[in-house]
């Protein structure tokens, strides 16, 4: 029996206040569906001091103990509540001992938290995903041509946005950070890393999209040196800065190698237009077989001419036997839709013009490069003497376009040097190369020379004026 003397009297009745602290603090909690941090301070500084009157203790009550023991466990129920409150901030300041477990509670396991390890998993490898399609959007943008303002501002942008993102899911004051949010939008805690997996997923989300429309990005600068080639005169720096960064952001795009091929032709950097025309060529770019096959005309190869303009009808004839004609159907819309874009951001005569239709774009299309492959095609084989051959093809020219000079120009020569007994054909002919030539474009106005020769010699006229501008 426990002997009874006035100090253990006092440290009974102090045993006892502090249990009944503790019950009163316990009780606060337990009624309370959201506590207060004072709430929950309360109680386990009310812990704190049991503990201290029962280490004070030398021999402790029973009741005492088993009033203690229930508390205890009525307060191990509560975990929850206690756990709203981050207890960590409160070590620093009471330095609780390892033994105080009431300082060290943890939430019981949710049901939504046995999977946080793959939603963990997925946060990083979606965070990694993102973090190479920054790099991959940021070589395009920033290859080639000296980035503009737009590319670099793009650039820096998800650079900046993906080290914030990878900063704060990798780094202890980054997760801090999140929890600090996620707890201000009143989210669950066991949602907390499916919400972060989520918002990872979302930024991959993004930066898929953007890499997705890089190819459209490279649309408009293809378009944006369209129009610099259209003035006048023609700006031709500022053509192939907008089409080397079009390659840039879409290296499958052969359009702005074609208009690269044909700008070097214009400032006589011939070898690179040949470059640029092979490698327009390689994704089936049909403008670009006629340009390569006219370059080896011009440097007198007129096998390789020949072989390369043939690819290009045979590429036309294919699409045509098949219904397809994929390339005039993508050219003609991109083109349309431009032209539209163009119309509306003018606000002129909307209503009074008509829109251009798709299936005239792609004839009209068609019918201009099988053109130009015919007739530089019966050029091919006028030089290489299959004199036949050259006048079939520039014959079927004529049928297509019998308004241009071309067709007209060679098949004069061609029935010369065929010796064609029917010297009006030949003249009918020099008189409609005369007629339609193009003194703006160097072989037409080369044999507008000859046509003029010829009909001056023939018929006696010298009066036939000079080469007359087609723009």
């Amino acid at each position: 029996m426990l002997e009874e003397t006035p100090n253990t009297n006092s440290a009974i009745s102090e045993l006892e206040s502090a249990i009944q602290r503790y019950t009163h603090a316990l009780t606060t909690l337990e009624d309370t569906s959201s506590p207060s941090k004072e709430t929950v301070l309360e109680v386990l500084t009310a812990r704190d001091t049991v503990q201290a009157e029962l280490t004070n203790q030398s021999q402790i009550p029973t009741g005492s103990l088993i009033k203690v023991n229930d508390l205890d466990h009525r307060l191990k129920q509560e975990t929850n509540k206690i756990t709203t409150v981050d207890l960590t901030e409160w070590h620093a300041i009471f330095n609780p001992n390892v033994d105080a477990w009431w300082w060290f509670l943890k939430p019981p396991k949710h049901r939504w938290d046995n999977l946080d390890w793959l939603w963990k998993i997925l946060t990083i490898v979606f965070l990694i995903l993102s973090f190479s399609l920054t790099v991959d959007i940021s070589e395009h943008f920033l290859s080639g041509e000296a980035p503009d303002t737009v590319e670099v501002f793009v650039a820096a942008s998800e650079g900046v946005l993906t080290l914030l993102v990878g900063r704060t899911a990798f780094t202890k004051p980054g997760q801090e950070l999140i929890k600090n949010a996620l707890t201000r939008l009143n989210i669950p805690n066991y949602f907390w890393e499916e919400v972060s997996c989520g918002i990872a997923f979302i930024l991959l989300l993004i930066f898929i999209t953007f890499r997705l429309l890089l190819p459209q990005i490279a649309v408009l600068y293809n378009h944006l040196g369209d129009q610099h080639i259209k003035h006048n005169p023609p700006e031709f720096a500022a053509a192939i800065s907008d089409y080397k960064r079009a390659i840039a952001l879409n290296h499958d795009y052969p359009e702005p190698h074609y208009h690269l091929g044909e700008i070097n032709e214009e400032i006589q950097e011939n070898q690179k237009a040949l470059s640029q025309y092979k490698i327009a060529v390689k994704d089936n770019y049909t403008p670009a077989y006629n340009n390569l096959g006219r370059r080896y005309i011009i440097d007198e190869k007129y096998d390789q001419a020949s072989f390369w303009l043939k690819q290009g009808l045979n590429l036309i004839n294919e699409d045509h036997k098949n219904d397809k004609d994929n390339f005039f159907k993508n050219l003609c819309r991109a083109r349309l839709e431009q032209k539209n874009r163009d119309a509306e951001a003018k606000q002129k005569n909307r209503d009074a013009e008509a829109k251009p239709n798709l299936q005239d774009c792609i004839n009209d299309e068609k019918r201009e490069v099988e053109y130009n492959l015919l007739t530089n095609l019966g050029w091919a084989r006028l030089e290489q003497k299959y004199y036949s051959d050259a006048e079939d093809k520039l014959d079927h020219a004529k049928n297509l376009d019998n308004k241009k000079a071309p067709a007209y120009c060679l098949l004069a020569q061609v029935l010369e040097k065929k010796g064609e007994k029917n010297t009006e054909t030949i003249t009918n002919n020099w008189e409609s190369c005369y007629k339609y030539a193009d003194c703006n474009n160097i072989d037409e106005y080369k044999w507008f020379a000859q046509a003029k020769q010829h009909l001056e010699s023939t018929k006696n006229q010298t009066d036939l004026g000079e080469c007359i501008s087609k723009l």
